[in-house]
């Protein structure tokens, strides 16, 4: 490294592997190993391959995939999240984008299963292609956001769903269901949405609703109610929806999601963002659920779960590279032709508190505010 950039850097880095690996659901909540196995650790500052640039971090938000690939999946040495902001202060070979040192620049890589590649750091490396220079007036804190929760929507909204990109309103008034509109990647589906020229129905806690009709939302109903919210969505929507997303994805929320669809309706579909089981896929066999995964975002293939006895191999999709490219070209002009806003943020202080955040919220304590750390 040059003068400048030192050979170590301080990270939250898998300490050790975990005493089982009890993999009792394609969703890897997590439940069965409450125990937090990742420290603040001195560790190598990563070398550049082609088109990496390297990103002194200023901010890192946290995901709930932060604390579940530490409980479940990361290997010994792995570095842990994925959302950042930071500087440019080093160019590798080729770079695909004209990024200068001393550019701020946010985005997200893939955390948790690499030693090279994580944003609870003092620095990462990250492909020039797929970050996105911060515009005028958006607060690094806040930029920090538009991680993995911004290209998720995305991926359900525009790719999965084969609708426009950039984005332009294609939809005259159409409804869209949004369910957890008030978690992450429902805030900025439910801007997204609005944007692509969708009337919105949310669906979330009551104590939620202001908040998810300050970033658009039209229409908001209480998950409380359970499948009963799927008379209350079809009243308003005159009949049903044919296009959502549920962004739990867990227990009942496919069930009320679903509950809300147009029956018989042509090309319905239904974004998940969690496996979804058997059971959860043939709920309503007339409309298509879809799971997506926004790691496929990097093009490259990954084992999922490297401390299983055997490999969870995820692919390479086609496609997925090119746009994961789009999203960051076009995500500056979103921000401010459209008024994609950042999550509301809560900074809950260093590297060394990520691991009190985690638990905050597997604890449930963390409800709509994005948890993000300042990096020192």
């Amino acid at each position: 490294m040059s003068a400048s950039i030192p050979d170590t850097m301080l990270a939250v880095a898998q300490e050790g592997q975990a005493k089982e690996f009890v993999q009792n659901s394609p969703a890897f909540t997590g439940s069965k190993h409450p125990e937090m196995r990742a420290a603040v650790l001195k560790v190598k500052v990563p070398e550049l391959e082609e088109n990496d640039v390297l990103v002194k971090v200023e901010y890192a938000a946290q995901n709930p995939t932060d604390w579940k690939h530490s409980a479940n999946m990361s290997p010994p040495g792995a570095i842990i999240g994925c959302d950042f902001s930071g500087t440019v202060v080093k160019l590798g070979p080729n770079p695909k984008v004209n990024l200068r040192v001393g550019d701020k620049v946010a985005g997200c890589v893939h955390g948790g299963l690499f030693e090279d590649k994580g944003s609870y750091a003092q620095y990462l490396r990250a492909q020039s292609d797929l970050v996105f220079k911060v515009p005028e007036g958006l607060g690094m804190a806040e930029a920090a956001t538009y991680g993995v929760a911004w290209v998720t929507a995305c991926q359900a909204l525009v790719s999965s769903q084969k609708k426009p990109w950039p984005v332009e309103k294609t939809s005259d008034g159409e409804w869209f269901l949004i369910y957890g509109a008030s978690s992450s990647v429902g805030l900025f589906a439910v801007s997204l949405a609005k944007a692509m020229g969708y009337r919105v129905i949310a669906i979330c806690s009551p104590h939620s609703y202001d908040l998810v009709k300050s970033y658009g939302a039209d229409h908001t109903l209480n998950y409380h109610h359970g499948v009963s919210v799927g008379d209350e969505v079809k009243q308003i929507s005159s009949g049903g929806v044919v296009l959502g997303l549920d962004t739990i994805s867990e227990d009942d929320s496919f069930e009320i999601a679903l509950s809300g669809f147009k029956e018989g309706a042509t090309e319905a579909q239904l974004n998940v963002i969690l496996p979804p089981s058997k059971e959860a896929t043939e709920i309503r066999k007339d409309v298509k659920v879809v799971f997506t995964l926004m790691y496929t975002l990097f093009g490259k293939e990954f084992n999922m779960t490297p401390l299983a006895p055997q490999p969870s191999t995820i692919g390479v999709v086609p496609g997925d590279r090119d746009f994961g490219a789009e999203i960051n070209k076009h995500t500056p002009e979103l921000i401010t032709k459209f008024g994609i806003r950042a999550n509301p943020i809560k900074i809950r202080g260093t590297l060394h508190d990520v691991t009190d955040g985690w638990q905050d919220q597997r604890d449930g304590k963390v409800s709509g505010v994005k948890l993000v750390y300042k990096v020192e």
